[in-house]
């Protein structure tokens, strides 16, 4: 009670000093598109759309039939700041979601998009705003059968599997489209390699035994695990440590430099304003 008191006391000052300090006549100002035909497009429009994951919780997810999630609190928060109104566009599958933005389907891609090389071939990133790693969910009950290591850290697994000549038959679940589909042969080269659609598919994968691992963000494996510990308790756990660190990154299209640097800016601001901070302990609850 003493804490809210004391938070309630706060805002107040806060709100009093804004108003004796504050410009009451200041107005917002006029987003200049500078030469970017999106920045122009939304402007025109006055509605900005917006590329999402289909299913990553706790970025993007249905709950009691509305979708919710970390990428659609920042992508209404965005919208307020230009002074439009927000447009979600929720692809059938991750992969759509470049071909989109090149065609204007959207304005940006807003959906935990790992910022790589390849992708910036043919897009633009704007500067990371959450910093994570590729991490391995294993199910131990099934590695345990077949003889696959359960050394529970990457570089233990990987010199085992080698020792034990159990390389070939490492299987691991990925989803297609995403990084890790791609990265997984360098890491490693000899194992099978099953697609799913979705990061939902390829972590029940994991658990009803058609893979050994599943190798995605650290942090959808630890919520995926949490939301359904009844199933995987003692059965399916995550590495301690992720193996490679990523970088996720808003994506716009290519030659609109000014839109770039707005959401540079936007990315700065949702981190030192901790406002991105308040959105992880949202929905990390």
């Amino acid at each position: 009670m003493k804490k809210l008191i004391i938070f309630y006391v706060f805002m107040s000052c806060i709100c009093f000093l804004s108003t004796v300090y504050g410009d009451s006549n200041s107005q917002p100002l006029e987003i200049q598109s500078g030469g970017s035909s999106v920045l122009q497009r939304i402007k025109d429009s006055g509605i900005m759309k917006v590329g999402i994951n289909p299913y990553f919780k706790p970025f993007s997810f249905i709950e009691d039939n509305k979708r919710v999630g970390i990428d659609i609190d920042m992508a209404t928060y965005l919208a307020r700041q230009l002074g439009v109104k927000c447009e979600t566009v929720v692809p059938k599958r991750f992969s759509d979601l470049i071909p989109m933005l090149q065609k204007g389907h959207i304005d940006l891609i807003m959906a935990d998009m790992s910022k790589t090389f390849e992708r910036a071939k043919a897009i633009n990133f704007a500067d990371p705003f959450f910093k994570t790693g590729l991490s391995i969910m294993i199910n131990k009950a099934k590695a345990g059968r077949d003889k696959i290591p359960l050394d529970l850290s990457y570089d233990v697994f990987s010199s085992n599997l080698k020792r034990h000549q159990k390389e070939k038959d490492l299987i691991i679940a990925v989803t297609r489209g995403k990084a890790p589909s791609r990265i997984v042969p360098a890491y490693f080269p000899f194992a099978q390699i099953k697609k799913f659609e979705t990061n939902d598919k390829a972590a029940q994968a994991v658990l009803d035994g058609q893979a050994h691992i599943m190798i995605h963000d650290e942090l959808f494996l630890k919520v995926w695990i949490n939301d359904h510990r009844q199933d995987t308790l003692y059965k399916v756990v995550v590495f301690p440590e992720p193996f490679k660190t990523d970088y996720y990154a808003f994506a716009i299209q290519k030659g609109n430099q000014e839109w770039l640097n707005l959401l540079n800016v936007f990315v700065m601001e949702l981190k030192t304003s901790g406002y991105f901070d308040l959105l992880i302990n949202k929905y990390m609850k």
